[in-house]
């Protein structure tokens, strides 16, 4: 409106408080009363519509903030920023590789089948596991679905398993403890990838020998010194490393302070320096809310991201209270149509597919794969400050 683009300090318009109140403290911005988007309407916009959010009115806010708002993406010179990528009419890849990679090209039998380990999902995003207290046969319904329509794959427990038909269950990547193991044979027989709670030698292998071919992860809590059990797993033959964060994205224990995206960072730089990097698969959950995040996320060298509350926010969800951490985290129980839930999550995975396509033709890339650990693609805050006022800083 007119009124409130030219007469701001006479008119405007705010959003009704009560909007923010089935999201916790994460999804609202810092002042609600005077910003003029928010990732709650965001991601409601995608999952009900599919589409790119789009405003004509430009972009008034801050240019850098804390967490993900503090990365700009740097668009190539010589490659004018166009919806080509969007509108097909040059094709640039989403695949994505989940597994374990051979150091060296070697055509013994035993190399082929260790690089056998290795699927192939049409994006860069899975659904991560929502623990009960965050899930229902509703949700885990509508979350199987939207994986099969959208070739991915979603993280399930066991017990959630059981909730859905097992033609389901070819895009199911089951969470297991390393005790629970025999309990599952059928589950990782059909399953693409497994993941584990925790490493385990024994349970390494007894998944490997029921089903050779299935990449195995382990979920591992960005901690301090995640970097060093992170290459401490590589050696011991895990095929995908997953690395969380909490619903915030900051670390846990003594690491809370950090934001997900210099923790990702560390465990990438560790990696490259142990020349281990190219032979495993970097997954990362924790803080990821908007489409935006995931280029950033892989900017810093993750391979592919999980979504968690994101996926409660897209369904409409509730909160109850702070949702900070899997433990403490708590919804209001409804019940909707599965395929309604579905139908929601498909469209939001499309205009985050199509934003992802956008900014990398918008780089001059024709492949996602290329965009990991790319840093020279992406501007930091915090550097162009240093950079910016380091002679004022030198004369203080």
């Amino acid at each position: 409106m007119r009124c409130v683009q030219e007469f701001s300090q006479f008119c405007r318009v705010d959003r009704n408080p009560e909007f923010f109140d089935f999201a916790d403290s994460y999804w609202i911005p810092e002042d609600p009363a005077t910003a003029k988007s928010s990732p709650v309407a965001t991601v409601s916009y995608e999952a009900a519509t599919g589409k790119i959010p789009i405003k004509g009115m430009g972009y008034k806010e801050g240019f850098a903030g804390a967490g993900w708002d503090s990365i700009w993406t740097d668009m190539s010179e010589i490659v004018r920023p166009t919806r080509d990528g969007v509108y097909g009419r040059e094709y640039i890849s989403t695949l994505t590789d989940l597994g374990r990679k051979p150091r060296f090209l070697e055509f013994s039998s035993e190399t082929i089948k260790e690089s056998s380990r290795t699927i192939e999902i049409g994006l860069p995003i899975v659904f991560d596991h929502l623990p009960d207290n965050l899930n229902s046969e509703t949700i885990i319904k509508s979350i199987a679905g939207a994986a099969g329509r959208t070739d991915t794959l979603f993280i399930a427990s066991p017990q959630q398993a059981r909730q859905l038909p097992e033609d389901y269950w070819t895009h199911m990547v089951p969470l297991l403890s390393p005790s629970n193991i025999s309990e599952n044979y059928e589950t990782i027989l059909m399953a693409p990838a497994i993941e584990l709670t925790a490493y385990d030698g024994g349970a390494l292998e007894l998944i490997q020998e029921i089903n050779p071919t299935a990449p195995i992860s382990v979920r591992l809590p960005l901690t301090k010194g995640a970097d060093q059990t992170a290459v401490d797993l590589v050696k011991k033959g895990v095929d995908a490393i997953h690395l969380s964060a909490d619903y915030h994205g900051e670390g846990w224990g003594d690491q809370g302070s950090m934001f997900v995206r210099d923790l990702i960072r560390h465990v990438h730089r560790r990696l490259v320096e142990e020349r281990l990097r190219d032979e495993v698969t970097v997954i990362v959950s924790g803080g990821i809310t908007l489409a935006e995040h995931v280029p950033k996320a892989i900017i810093c060298g993750a391979d592919l991201v999980a979504l968690d509350t994101t996926i409660l926010v897209a369904l409409q969800t509730q909160f109850l209270g702070e949702c900070k951490s899997p433990q403490e985290g708590r919804i209001r129980r409804e019940r909707y149509d599965a395929s309604w839930g579905e139908q929601r999550l498909v469209n939001l995975l499309a205009s985050w597919h199509d934003q992802l396509i956008e900014i990398l033709s918008a780089m001059g890339m024709r492949d996602v794969r290329r965009l990991r650990g790319d840093v020279g693609r992406a501007m930091f805050n915090e550097d162009l400050e240093r950079e910016a006022f380091a002679d004022i800083l030198h004369r203080a």
